[in-house]
């Protein structure tokens, strides 16, 4: 990453302007790890700017090993603080399941402006992503139905996604006094109900919005079913080694979350002069020079 303007230690981190997160490492047709390349002609064009940003995608490549949250982090919560301007892929290859909750805190509790860029996937070419005939974008992984290596590789993901979005929940109920989690007793009609045998992406990022947007928010997992971690952390539910038919549901499942979280995004996100949405590399980056001349971060050429 020599090439680009980016913060890469925590003494620098509080001259950070853009943080560019979303989507990170994508798995191939076989189900190997590979780094997404989408986002690096916007990297390029931040650096020509002499815009200094960060971009936690960190894969053995560039790093010699894997994202870990425990790990990584400290940087990158305080570049997120440090930036005054987001910029979020959405890539149809990665879940985006933290992504999506860091977009919802992003834009409702800090108001900060924010680009959020649904990629297509393609580093060769630079057009729309697969939609729906409304126009939604979808999650379509490689090689999910037609590689049993991809469909492992899938399934661990699954398995991580899940998790790490139950933590994260933990996480934000513990920050904000609107939101509160409850383990015990019978939900109530307006309560958040999480089951522990299903994802519930989309249910955990409503939470999150209505709670940032100041809403009061209960979410209740069932102490009966639900089984937690060591820290308390409530865990998601599905069999280490499943069946051939179990593997193709809750891979199903999974794509299914994928595609209802992006579209969820689309429909719980308000949009304003300081919000932008778009599709395409090109317009992303035009996106970016407009928010970065309005916020007279970038002189104009």
């Amino acid at each position: 990453m020599a090439r680009w303007n980016v913060t890469e230690e925590l003494k620098t981190a509080h001259l950070t302007q853009v943080f560019s997160g979303g989507a990170c490492n994508i798995r191939d047709e076989a189900g190997n790890l590979l780094r997404n390349t989408e986002r690096d002609a916007i990297n390029d064009w931040l650096s020509k700017k002499r815009v200094i940003f960060f971009d936690p995608q960190i894969h053995p490549d560039t790093h010699g090993e894997e994202y870990n949250y425990a790990k990584h982090s400290k940087l990158e919560i305080a570049a997120r603080e440090a930036a005054t301007l987001n910029l979020y892929e959405i890539s149809p290859r990665t879940f985006g399941g933290i992504s999506s909750l860091e977009i919802a805190a992003d834009h409702f509790r800090w108001e900060e402006p924010m680009v959020l860029y649904y990629s297509d996937g393609n580093t060769l070419e630079d057009r729309l992503p697969d939609h729906t005939e409304k126009g939604h974008p979808l999650f379509v992984p490689y090689g999910i139905y037609n590689s049993e290596a991809a469909g492992k590789a899938h399934y661990k993901e699954m398995m991580k996604n899940a998790n790490n979005m139950r933590k994260y929940l933990m996480h934000f109920a513990r920050e904000m006094g609107s939101l509160t989690v409850t383990f015990s007793g019978r939900p109530g009609p307006n309560d958040i109900v999480i089951t522990p045998d299903r994802m519930h992406a989309a249910d955990i990022f409503e939470a999150v919005v209505r709670a940032s947007s100041g809403g009061r928010v209960f979410v209740h997992f069932d102490d009966d079913d639900t089984q937690r971690d060591d820290k308390g952390n409530p865990l998601f539910n599905a069999p280490l080694h499943p069946r051939e038919m179990e593997m193709t549901a809750l891979l199903d499942q999974y794509v299914d979350e994928g595609s209802e979280l992006r579209k969820r995004i689309a429909q719980l996100v308000g949009i304003s002069v300081y919000v932008r949405v778009v599709y395409t590399q090109r317009s992303a980056i035009i996106a970016l020079e407009e928010l970065l001349l309005l916020k007279k971060m970038i002189k104009a050429d």
